[in-house]
């Protein structure tokens, strides 16, 4: 089989068997199997490629080249160092450099005695090294197959190893999401999208620490539960949704790429985030209110305190009458009295949460605010008016009854 093997390769190659046999049997003269330094190897295949014929490295007089179109794909230019007996930047070892792959602990094998290749020898183990476009620094339980048919974290396709090509089934994002990131089997609230399982925790990397700013405060946005002070916040309204794996690189902390929705930019608030500090400022946050102790919160601090009430605006808010009507030690109105019954003073209940944080300035507009109208136009550009507790017209900006 070896003989008939060999008499092939170099019947390929236009070199008749009987000019091997000038040369060694050790090096494949007589048209044996060579065995010589990682001959075997090579020429026989085995668990990482298909074999590999003896026009990839020699020319038709059996010197080293690596001209062969495999061992020169994507822009290789391999060399051998007789010295050394290593081979450098050829494609089945480096990827040539139109396909970096990268993070490899044996890019420069050596040909005698034979470098012992494993998983990892010739590119990054994943989770394990140096990260590419292509392959982020992922966490090490994420399975190759996600995207390459066939393989496994500890296996090849071979077939498809080593030839020339990136063969490549592109998963469903919409439901292969959270192999990478978040948690496939987090349990959902009724009603919550999909997609949600794929929010971190855990980020990309592994981890499900809050102060990672790939975590960060993401669940205290996604999921609605009884202390929930607002509906869900859309992924979209904070970052680009991706559609395609062009997101995952080049390494581990490339950034989301920041696109804020309609909410976040509502009334007029201009939107941004800074990842030095891991601020953000929008209308969520109370970029566009008055009083707010904590208007720039931290994402990357997740207790409690970045959307108590007074976070986002005075507790009552410093606006317009508020603090006349509504503070403790003044009139105590109560908050359901002037807005939907819910609001009250550190609280927002179950039932006004959907409305809570929603771009609109929702009034009781009953018995007594029937007239409420917060574009009116008084004294002074004094804006709202009122009637019904004053028995006349009021207007809510402070100084211009």
């Amino acid at each position: 089989m070896h003989r008939s093997f060999l008499a092939i390769s170099l019947a390929l190659a236009g070199v008749s068997v009987a000019a091997c046999d000038a040369r060694p049997a050790s090096d494949g003269g007589g048209g044996i199997l060579p065995v010589t330094g990682a001959h075997a190897i090579h020429v026989a295949g085995g668990a990482f490629a298909e074999p590999i014929i003896c026009t990839q490295c020699h020319n038709q007089q059996f010197q080293v080249t690596l001209q062969g179109s495999l061992a020169s794909a994507n822009g290789a230019q391999g060399t051998f160092n007789a010295t050394t007996k290593t081979c450098s930047n050829v494609y089945c070892h480096s990827g040539g450099p139109q396909l970096v792959i990268g993070g490899g602990t044996l890019p420069l094998p050596v040909w005698n005695p034979p470098s012992v290749i494993t998983c990892g020898g010739c590119h990054s183990a994943p989770g394990a090294g140096t990260p590419t476009p292509w392959h982020p620094a992922v966490a090490p339980s994420v399975q190759c197959a996600i995207c390459h048919p066939g393989y496994t974290n500890t296996t090849v396709n071979v077939p498809l190893h080593v030839n020339g090509v990136a063969n490549l089934t592109f998963p469903d994002l919409g439901t292969s999401c959270a192999a990478c990131h978040g948690d496939p089997s987090r349990v959902l609230p009724p009603g919550t999208p999909a997609v949600v399982q794929a929010s971190p925790p855990v980020d990309r990397t592994g981890s499900s620490d809050t102060r990672q700013i790939g975590v960060g405060a993401h669940q205290a946005h996604l999921l609605p539960g009884s202390g929930a002070i607002s509906n869900p916040i859309a992924c979209g309204e904070c970052h680009v949704v991706p559609t395609d794996l062009a997101h995952v690189g080049p390494d581990a902390n490339t950034p989301a790429t920041l696109a804020w929705g309609p909410l976040a930019r509502a009334n007029g608030s201009s939107a941004s985030f800074d990842p030095a500090s891991a601020t953000c400022a929008n209308y969520c946050h109370g970029a566009t209110l008055l009083g707010g102790s904590r208007t720039q919160p931290i994402w990357t601090k997740v207790d409690g305190t970045q959307a108590a009430c007074g976070a986002c605006h005075g507790d009552p808010p410093s606006s317009g009458w508020h603090v006349l009507h509504a503070a403790p030690t003044r009139e105590n109105i109560s908050c359901g009295v002037c807005h939907p019954t819910g609001y009250a003073i550190d609280v927002v209940g179950p039932v006004v949460a959907p409305i809570h944080v929603n771009g609109s300035l929702n009034m009781n507009q009953t018995t007594g605010f029937a007239n409420w109208n917060p574009n009116a136009v008084g004294p002074n550009g004094a804006r709202g008016t009122a009637t019904g507790c004053h028995g006349g017209t009021r207007y809510w900006t402070v100084g211009c009854q």
